[in-house]
């Protein structure tokens, strides 16, 4: 048994090796555990901070859609504006052409021809009519209501040019509010990308739609005008007036002429043609307004004689006509001052509109009408109406795309903004740990910050219910048109929209 040792020695030297073995274990464990905080906490930071950003730059594109929507519903009120006026214009042309027909039913003349007819409750009536009163009070009112629609929609385009320029000037603080909203400890980066890479974009979001003139011979131009004289913005009554006052009788015996022994029968007739019509001016500074009337008629007896037949008959007629023939007429101008000087005016009002609602090609109208147009339409309600100066629309309006996804169809132009963290609010291993390098990670943030970065783009889309999508077949309305982006129409929306290489590259070179 020499050379042996001891059994109790051989254990001895055994004793404390599972030791070493988990104190390895325990700093691997111990790393792990580390390693996986330190993910889980940048994980869900970045994760936070990307909903954050998410959230700032979607306020974003809600507050260029909501700029677009208001120059649209400005837009509208303009339009609607506008036609007031020429409304205005049109029925103070036909109040004072009533007027002037009213007095001259008191002429000599025309009151005793009132006196022919055995029945004519409808002169009467018209008699009894506050006409005269009607137009006085009209005509007070008709020059400042105009003066005061002009001067709202001049407002209106200050209105949409100041909310434009304040969106553009807003839309980091409103990223940037909701950014802290729903990461208090979050914020937009007020760096290079910032000043940079936003900026150009918010710049190019702001020059895609411009203030445009509304009264010059462009085709841009004439896009607000065609709004305004559609026969879906005016009525009837403004383009077309051909209304007859209500005096009008036919067929009712003459008693002069009854009183004769060898009377037959006699007859009257009498009755107003009227005629009338507003339009906007070649210019488009003028809405101009021409009303005329002519009221006439004739009477007839027939009498009974002898002749080689037995009896024969002769029948006389004399004209019932105004005492000076050409009835009434009224006219109305807002805007430039002047003499008429125009028959069609503006060349895509409706054709209904031409020559003042066809009162100058009228035969029945066109004396006194066109006694109207050399006098002129008159003092001017405003000098400086017609079409207002400027509107706000799409950059470049009558270029249409060659489909209707959002980025063709006014969402080319995204906004990216970059949102930050800083390492001393991420509560990752290091800032935990302060004094152990043994145990301390890198948490890999450069500059000890996190960023992240989202993007969003406001579009112009007016869905249809059949669900064809963002094509043109999908957007085609059933006049056959197919609508594009712009700023009469208030179907802007917001999305977010994908980072492209471009923004990515611009955060990692100003980091």
């Amino acid at each position: 048994m020499c050379g042996q040792r001891p059994k109790a020695y051989s254990s001895w030297r055994q004793r404390g090796q599972a030791m070493v073995l988990t104190l390895l274990l325990g700093i691997a464990t111990a790393l792990m555990t580390l390693v996986l905080f330190n993910s889980g906490i940048l994980a869900n930071t970045k994760t936070r901070l990307q909903n954050a950003a998410d959230a700032g730059a979607y306020s974003a594109g809600v507050l260029q859609a909501r700029d677009h929507n208001f120059s649209a519903y400005l837009n509208r009120a303009m339009v609607a504006n506008q036609v007031a006026v020429v409304q205005i214009a049109s029925l103070k042309s036909y109040l004072e052409d009533a007027a002037a027909t009213r007095k001259r039913m008191d002429g000599a003349v025309l009151s005793l021809e009132a006196l022919l007819p055995d029945n004519k409750p409808e002169w009467e009536f018209a008699e009894n009519l506050p006409i005269a009163t009607t137009h006085s009070a009209f005509s007070a009112f008709a020059g400042p209501a105009v003066t005061g629609l002009d001067a709202l929609i001049k407002a209106f385009e200050v209105a949409q040019q100041a909310h434009h320029v304040a969106t553009a000037i807003n839309m980091a603080q409103v990223a940037d509010e909701a950014i802290k909203r729903n990461d208090p400890q979050a914020q937009l980066t007020s760096g290079a990308f910032l000043v940079g890479r936003t900026a150009l974009q918010v710049q190019a979001w702001g020059n895609a739609t411009r203030q445009h003139r509304a009264n010059d011979p462009s085709a841009v131009a004439d896009r607000f005008a065609d709004v305004t004289v559609s026969s879906n913005s005016t009525d009837g009554f403004t383009r077309n007036r051909p209304s007859t006052p209500t005096a009008r009788w036919r067929f009712t015996e003459v008693k002069p002429c009854k009183l004769l022994p060898n009377h037959a029968y006699s007859s009257t007739f009498f009755a107003f043609a009227h005629a009338g019509g507003s339009f906007l001016g070649s210019d488009k500074k003028r809405w101009l307004s021409l009303d005329a009337t002519l009221g006439g008629g004739f009477a007839t007896c027939t009498f009974w004689y002898p002749c080689w037949t037995g009896i024969c008959y002769t029948t006389t007629s004399w004209p019932l006509i105004d005492d000076d023939i050409v009835g009434g007429s009224g006219g109305a101008v807002a805007g430039r001052s002047g003499g008429y000087s125009d028959d069609t005016g503006y060349r895509n009002n409706p054709a209904a509109s031409d020559h003042y609602g066809a009162a100058l090609i009228s035969p029945l109208t066109f004396v006194p009408a066109k006694m109207r147009y050399e006098q002129g339409p008159g003092t001017s309600l405003d000098t400086a109406g017609g079409l207002q100066n400027y509107y706000r629309d799409a950059r470049n309006p009558t270029i249409t795309p060659a489909d209707q996804t959002p980025e063709r169809n006014g969402g080319a132009y995204a906004v990216t903004i970059e949102a930050e963290r800083t390492g001393s609010t991420i509560h990752t291993s290091g800032k935990l740990l302060p004094g152990s390098d043994a145990l301390r990670l890198q948490d890999g943030m450069r500059g000890d910050t996190l960023r992240t970065l989202a993007a969003a783009q406001s579009y112009f889309y007016r869905s249809k219910a059949d669900g064809a999508g963002l094509t043109r077949a999908g957007w085609g309305r059933s006049d056959g048109k197919t609508e594009v982006a712009n700023l009469f129409s208030p179907y802007w929306q917001a999305r977010l929209s994908d980072r492209s290489v471009a923004d990515r590259s611009a955060s990692w070179a100003a980091q």
